[in-house]
């Protein structure tokens, strides 16, 4: 490039337009910063205040500033409306729902609502439930006023059902005399003489057919 700056050009001059000739170079992405997916992470914070985004957390993650920076034009077209509210409260990531009176039971007073806090089992910190408020006053209308902020934890498992059967059969090995006849037996012989001889079978059995343990 020629130097067209005069002979009494002073270092000043001649750093700046050495600077100036660079700007060329320089990659001019306009159209992906006003992009909330293409915004680079360092000016979304400049992009959520071009969108006029009423609640904005620096610890955020870049997912959540873009989804909240999309989610401002829908917030604002209904603003003051239930959906302008579920918007911007999805926005931040917050399981919560909206209760207006009319939808309770028994009714609530008019134009009151009650917020209906899923915490799950994890809880919640009073700064996200300060943030919470902010983002339902900034997105409701000004007649409604919030009645109650009511949590709800759910458990969520399972139930495990488990069976069993067993089969088995019993047998019973005598010498072909039922009970009666042994009474008749130890009538006729002599009960000692009968008792003597049911244990001689019952040792045999035991001897001759250990593994069946049965006896």
């Amino acid at each position: 490039m020629s130097d067209l700056l005069p002979p009494n050009a002073t270092p000043q001059e001649r750093a700046l337009a050495l600077a100036a000739a660079r700007i060329s170079d320089v990659p001019m992405r306009v159209r992906e910063s006003w992009n909330p997916d293409s915004c680079p992470a360092s000016i979304l914070p400049w992009l959520a205040w071009a969108y006029s985004v009423d609640e904005w957390d620096v610890s955020w993650s870049d997912d959540q500033k873009r989804a909240s920076i999309k989610r401002a034009v829908a917030v604002h077209r209904y603003k003051g409306t239930i959906g302008a509210v579920r918007d911007a409260l999805a926005a931040i990531g917050v399981s919560i729902q909206v209760q207006e009176w009319f939808n309770q039971v028994p009714a609530g007073a008019p134009y009151t609502y009650k917020l209906l806090l899923d915490v799950d089992q994890i809880g919640i910190e009073q700064a996200t439930l300060q943030k919470v408020l902010r983002v339902v006053d900034s997105s409701k209308n000004l007649r409604s006023h919030m009645d109650l902020v009511l949590p709800s934890i759910r458990t969520r498992s399972q139930i495990n059902v488990a069976g069993a059967n067993g089969l088995g059969s019993e047998t019973a090995v005598t010498n072909g005399v039922d009970d009666i006849g042994l009474l008749m037996e130890g009538a006729r012989n002599g009960f000692p003489e009968t008792e003597q001889a049911v244990d001689g079978l019952h040792t045999l059995l035991h001897t001759t057919m250990p593994a069946a343990n049965y006896w």
